[in-house]
């Protein structure tokens, strides 16, 4: 189990230096290179879910050109089980609304799915935006519980140099309980929040990533709330 969980927290934090990357690069390349580009840094020690396998990814690891069109109904990598169509991505555990002319979806290993922020025009600090979301079945979990989850996130955020856990509860999402766990971190000079709904539905584990830097994050909390709202779990 510890394995897991240190599998999932890889993944989740893949979330925050994507996002910021895409940030920093942005001034340097024009606004059309920015919407169809995107970055990744690896996760170390990725597990797939299909079994457990575990690769080591090299740090600072490019993906290029992996944006994914808005129109196109596919999964999105390995780990993906879901399709987009219609302005709505549906997987076997979860079902979501998200506009396709505001947000762009992005290939990213490990993750069912992501999001960037595509409607930035003329503030590149939109673009630091970013939604992501995994997701394991109850077979898989092996008794891991989103309460276990939630302890290990908050654990290994608070021990990372420049992250600070700032908020964590038991709430209420879509219906199910659920861990909410707030973060702030600094990546180079820039400040990032970052937010984590961490539920499980039958046993199913769902974590929902999504934030952006300090400034865009207040500019586009509408944006972000549209979306959690729309969130269905099966």
């Amino acid at each position: 189990m510890k394995k897991l969980l240190a599998s999932l927290m890889a993944l989740t934090m893949v979330f925050a230096v994507t996002g910021c990357s895409e940030s920093s690069d942005s001034s340097s390349e024009s606004k059309a290179e920015a919407k169809t580009t995107t970055t990744t840094t690896a996760a170390p020690a990725v597990e797939s879910k299909a079994d457990t396998t575990t690769t080591t990814a090299a740090p600072e690891e490019s993906v290029a050109d992996t944006t994914t069109s808005a129109d196109d109904t596919t999964s999105t990598g390995d780990e993906a089980k879901g399709t987009y169509e219609n302005d709505a991505y549906t997987s076997d555990l979860y079902t979501f609304k998200i506009d396709s002319k505001k947000w762009a979806m992005q290939e990213s290993a490990g993750v069912d799915v992501m999001f960037t922020y595509a409607d930035a025009g003329d503030d590149a600090e939109l673009e630091s935006a970013s939604i992501n979301v995994i997701s394991m079945s109850n077979d898989l979990l092996n008794g891991l519980t989103a309460s276990d989850y939630a302890d290990q996130i908050k654990q290994t955020y608070n021990s990372m140099d420049g992250y600070t856990v700032t908020n964590d509860k038991e709430d209420k999402f879509a219906g199910k309980d659920a861990y909410i766990v707030d973060v702030t971190g600094e990546i180079g000079s820039q400040k990032v929040l970052l937010n984590q709904i961490i539920t499980s539905d039958n046993g199913n584990l769902v974590v929902i990533t999504y934030g952006a830097s300090e400034n865009a994050y207040s500019k586009l909390s509408d944006e972000f709330k549209t979306v959690l709202d729309s969130f269905e779990l099966k």
